[in-house]
């Protein structure tokens, strides 16, 4: 393969895609190149006729493609195709293929390197877009995951006449993957159609895009106690209050650390003793918030590093994001911190909160309780949204950090150390792009971690010659890639909190069995539906039918959603509950409506109870406002989830459990 490649992508025909393809036992098409002129050697009929070309990338579009059935039918065609393609020199003819077609791509990212794009394929393939991918680093079991993704994999297993080998398919990813590995300058590979069968996997066309791999940047690490400091200098500290310096030393009036204010214009700020330059502060100094103009920064930036700070945060905007003379004053920071060996948060950040630590480390005027959730915000805005509905729910988080300009610290790095930090049970993160995004794929998995991505939109994305480019998206390979090894990609900032008030007290289920228990049949049908659709499984409640029978109603459900029937008070529930616990589910969503009868707190409590016996996850619904008002503040005070309505408990349990896969065609069969 020809690498030097120089500034544009070198386009690999089919037959030197066969070719490399089959250096890694990759089964191709039987074929034979020949060029202009020359009397093709060939008896195996059916036939396919194709030019080879650099220039004509979509043969079919052209008609560069043709049948042939018989000796004489090429030799014909391929006097016509040297007469319309008088600019082409070299044919390919090959065996016609048929059985399930299926397509195959390849895309490189600068942020993930290569993924493998799969699913149905053949002319229809942009149009159905029934296309998922999957990193490089996936394991055969999470490959499988993510095609059952497909409708491709319905075909492979079995649907009317197609039937495929879905083993010969996953040796075939696998040995593409190995491929990719040792040809990082393959930028795109399109393998449309590939024919599956259930002896054969064999692409029956290809083609190639290379380019160079740009340089990466280096992810580095960050120290485990970055964003626990000690001691914090506040540099532009002001006794103004419309300055952002009055803002930050108010916010740390009650830090349980050190605070130094920084400013030669005060001998005092709000208390506090503060200091003309940060050099003169006479203590070691682990954190400085940088708010001065923009153009003094890099000075104030030098100084940090000769203290030997480890970390500046700057809130200071004026840099990247105004043009191209603050991009150039950006990487002056860069290069001053990299000089320091000091990491750099920002710049124009709105800076990062620890409540346990009452650290406000920013100017929101607000901080959220302590808690065990992580989140990690490329958007200050939306940071100042988040933990203002946190305080009205009592939603804690363990830390809250704006990534600002991200000039050095970028945040799949906070990502990482949230995994490490022994405070976070749950990641949150708002995302725009990641730099690492291949550095993220080796450890989002290690614990829950839910993603809020923006830029789903189609208009940023590039024109693009191949299948893959033009399937491939931001956000369809960010969700793909993520959700392949673990992650969670929700829709909007009300799901996010959903997931992650369950994930944070359950964390990940490895089982997918559910219970439903409810008081009003609409609601627990509908949770039922929204059940089944989302791929969990009704347990069978027949082993306690009959017990269940002496505390109920004579017309009580009979079925898994329990209908306890609408005038069913704390008693019932707690009978029922004694009862449903010796069955054998993962999880078991209740379902409270408010009728006259209806004694909501005393059911929340029952409700508390049912968990703490049977040490497994337990969920409320309460649907209503002033009825159960109370009812969901005691639920949420002993940490049990609850939500309003069963669309968004059923939605909150699936995005908790492993490996559940969305099928609205195949419902499981209810009792």
């Amino acid at each position: 393969m020809d690498k030097n490649i120089g500034d544009f992508p070198l386009l690999l025909t089919e037959p030197e895609v066969y070719e490399l393809l089959k250096k890694y036992r990759i089964e191709t098409p039987r074929y034979r190149v020949f060029t202009r002129g020359e009397t093709p050697n060939w008896s195996t009929f059916p036939a396919v006729l194709k030019i080879v070309s650099r220039e004509k990338l979509h043969k079919s579009n052209v008609g560069g493609v043709v049948f042939v059935s018989s000796k004489d039918e090429l030799i014909k065609k391929l006097k016509e195709f040297e007469g319309r393609f008088p600019d082409v020199e070299k044919f390919i003819v090959e065996e016609k293929i048929s059985g399930i077609e299926a397509f195959v791509g390849v895309k490189r990212d600068d942020s993930f390197l290569h993924s493998i794009g799969t699913g149905t394929g053949g002319i229809f393939v942009e149009l159905f877009k029934d296309v998922v991918f999957i990193p490089l680093e996936s394991s055969r079991e999470e490959t499988l995951n993510s095609l059952k993704k497909t409708k491709l994999f319905r075909l492979i297993e079995g649907f009317r006449n197609f039937r495929g080998n879905l083993e010969l398919f996953l040796d075939f990813i696998e040995k593409l993957k190995t491929l990719l590995r040792e040809n990082l300058e393959i930028y795109e590979l399109d393998l449309n159609p590939t024919f599956i069968t259930e002896e054969r996997v064999v692409p029956a066309d290809g083609r190639a895009f290379l380019k160079e791999l740009p340089k990466r940047e280096e992810f580095s690490p960050l120290d485990g106690e970055i964003f626990r400091p000690q001691t914090v200098a506040v540099i532009g500290a002001s006794n103004n209050p419309k300055k952002v310096g009055y803002a930050l030393v108010r916010n740390l009036e009650h830090f349980k650390g050190k605070l130094f204010p920084v400013n030669p214009k005060y001998e005092e700020v709000l208390g506090f003793k503060c200091y003309p330059s940060v050099k003169e502060i006479p203590e070691e100094v682990d954190c400085s918030l940088i708010a001065v103009p923009s153009k003094l920064v890099p000075e104030v930036l030098r100084e940090c590093g000769e203290k030997g700070i480890k970390l500046s945060v700057v809130i200071s905007a004026g840099f990247g994001e105004t043009g191209e003379e603050g991009k150039r004053l950006e990487e002056r920071l860069k290069e001053i911190c990299k000089k320091y060996k000091m990491r750099l948060l920002g710049p124009n950040t709105l800076g990062f909160m620890v409540p346990s630590l009452k650290l406000n480390a920013s100017f929101s005027s607000s901080m959220p309780p302590a808690g065990n959730v992580s989140f990690l915000s490329q958007s200050g805005a939306l940071i100042t949204a988040v933990v203002d509905r946190a305080i009205e729910e009592r939603f804690g988080f363990s830390e809250v950090v704006s990534l600002g300009n991200q000039a050095d610290i970028e945040i799949t790095e906070t990502i990482e150390l949230a995994v490490r930090n022994r405070d976070t049970k749950v990641i949150l993160s708002y995302v725009e792009g990641v730099r690492f995004g291949r550095e993220l794929l080796s450890f989002v998995g290690e614990k829950p971690t839910v993603f809020i991505k923006a830029g789903r939109g189609e208009s940023g994305k590039r024109a693009a010659a191949s299948h893959t480019g033009s399937l491939a998206g931001d956000y369809k390979l960010f969700r793909d890639l993520i959700e392949t090894k673990g992650g969670i990609v929700v829709d909007s900032l009300e799901e996010a909190f959903d997931v992650c008030n369950f994930l944070k007290t359950y964390g990940r289920l490895r089982g997918k069995r559910i219970l439903i228990v409810t008081n009003a049949g609409g609601p627990g049908t509908l949770a039922s539906d929204y059940s089944e659709e989302f791929g969990l499984e009704l347990i069978s409640i027949s082993p306690v039918k009959e017990e269940l029978s002496k505390y109920l109603p004579p017309n009580w459900s009979r079925i898994n959603p329990v209908d306890l029937i609408g005038d069913a008070t704390s008693d019932r529930y707690r009978n029922a509950f004694k009862v449903l616990e010796k069955l054998d589910w993962d999880v078991c969503l209740v379902i409270v409506t408010p009728q006259s009868m209806t004694d909501s707190p005393e059911i929340a409590q029952e409700v508390i109870k049912l968990r703490n016996r049977t040490k497994r996850a337990v969920v409320g619904c309460f649907m209503g406002g002033h009825s159960v008002r109370t009812a969901v503040e005691i639920l949420k005070s002993e940490g049990i989830p609850v939500y309003p309505d069963p669309f968004r408990a059923v939605n909150s349990i699936r995005r908790g459990v492993w490996s559940v896969q969305s099928s609205s065609e195949e419902r499981p069969e209810r009792e």
